[in-house]
């Protein structure tokens, strides 16, 4: 992806260097803290399901609001730099955070919805939050390359849309629910 950098964005870029956001698209790695959190408390889960109510108080945050509410040194340097940042950048960022945003909340639904935490696991259960986390990951690892610059003019999030339920109602019955638990 080339860019062309106005002299407002060429201006700060000296500044970004120092405080460990990237000079070329104006983003910090340290929002990918935003997601690894949760991506490690639904990695326990199924081993320890009453760490549900610890997961579902996760919520997504916007870039701005991660670095204001963070301990990171230069977060009003952040926040200025993510709103001088490349259109083009923006745009695979956002799509890439919300393909996060959108597995993280219906997975964390779904868990709720089954009430993991008083009924357990079963191996379909266990294999689908794998799947899931698995998924998560391969969105950071491709959110990373975005931060890094490492985006070429074919970006793209994914094959096809993540199958996830968009609401928990639409599991059938009760007996479909069970199934997951037998």
């Amino acid at each position: 992806m080339h860019i062309t950098y106005t002299s407002e964005q060429i201006a700060i870029q000296p500044k970004l260097v120092g405080a460990n956001i990237n000079p070329e698209t104006f983003l910090a790695t340290d929002y990918l803290n935003h997601f690894n959190e949760i991506v490690m408390l639904l990695e326990m889960i199924p081993d320890m399901p009453e760490l549900i109510e610890d997961a579902r108080e996760w919520a997504p945050k916007t870039y701005n609001q991660h670095f204001m509410d963070s301990g990171f040194q230069a977060r009003e340097l952040a926040v200025q730099a993510f709103n001088l940042a490349p259109d083009g950048i923006i745009i695979a960022f956002d799509q890439v955070c919300d393909g996060m945003n959108t597995t993280i909340l219906t997975t964390l639904a779904g868990l709720t919805h089954l009430n993991v935490a008083e009924r357990g696991f079963s191996p379909a259960a266990r294999e689908l939050v794998r799947q899931r986390v698995q998924t998560i990951q391969e969105l950071l690892m491709k959110l990373n390359q975005v931060i890094h610059g490492q985006i070429g003019d074919d970006f793209s999030i994914g094959e096809a849309p993540i199958e996830v339920p968009a609401e928990p109602e639409e599991v059938q019955s009760q007996e479909d629910i069970d199934k997951l638990f037998d």
